[in-house]
């Protein structure tokens, strides 16, 4: 069963939305004992890093969550924010430990080039490895984005994909069974969808 994380993000409706179009069954969770009985986790996420940590650290799912999906090898998606997290630090308002899954550092986007920030629109997304996330979906396809901060991945074997913004920004991340994307797949009509397909389809 598929699970989505219910801390109070704005965008978890959204993705439930996408994936009652899917046709796809899911359950939301706001709890160890819920999250313990899915086999594929989904974390939204909207606003600040320090937010959603504070969020599931008071639904005491933070140590469940490391739990699941590193001991128990749950697969894993991320999103927005939820891709972030993965990180070590986060240095949004002040320095924020994350949840140290992938190596890196998540930071406000530095640009060559007098660009707004935050990041909104659709941008190209292009392959930097091979992914099951991507079935299917064509290099180069676009992905919308909502962000000002960038998840600095220090060993790049774990970034999947990039997009440009006056510089090379982080735009997915894998590990094993642990997946993360910058982008908001809800928002991104069929590329979105067929990636939320395909994360649902992984075994």
């Amino acid at each position: 069963m598929l699970g989505v994380i219910n801390y109070g993000s704005g965008n978890f409706r959204s993705v439930c939305n996408a994936l009652e179009f899917l046709k796809i069954e899911y359950v939301p969770i706001s709890s160890a004992k819920e999250l313990r009985k899915t086999s594929h986790i989904i974390l939204p996420g909207v606003g600040s890093y320090k937010n959603c940590m504070s969020k599931l650290d008071e639904l005491e799912i933070l140590e469940p969550l490391k739990q699941e999906i590193l001991d128990e090898k749950k697969f894993f998606l991320g999103i927005c924010v939820g891709h972030q997290i993965l990180s070590t630090l986060g240095s949004e308002f002040e320095k924020v430990p994350g949840l140290d899954i992938i190596e890196g550092i998540t930071s406000k986007i530095t640009t060559d080039i007098k660009l707004p920030v935050p990041h909104i629109g659709w941008s190209e997304v292009y392959r930097k490895r091979e992914s099951e996330l991507f079935n299917e979906i064509e290099d180069g396809a676009t992905f919308y984005f909502v962000h000002s901060y960038n998840f600095d991945v220090k060993d790049k074997r774990f970034v999947s994909s990039i997009t440009n913004y006056g510089g090379e920004i982080t735009a997915s991340v894998e590990k094993n069974n642990i997946f993360g994307v910058q982008f908001h797949p809800e928002k991104s009509q069929k590329n979105g969808l067929k990636l939320l397909e395909n994360f649902s389809k992984l075994h």
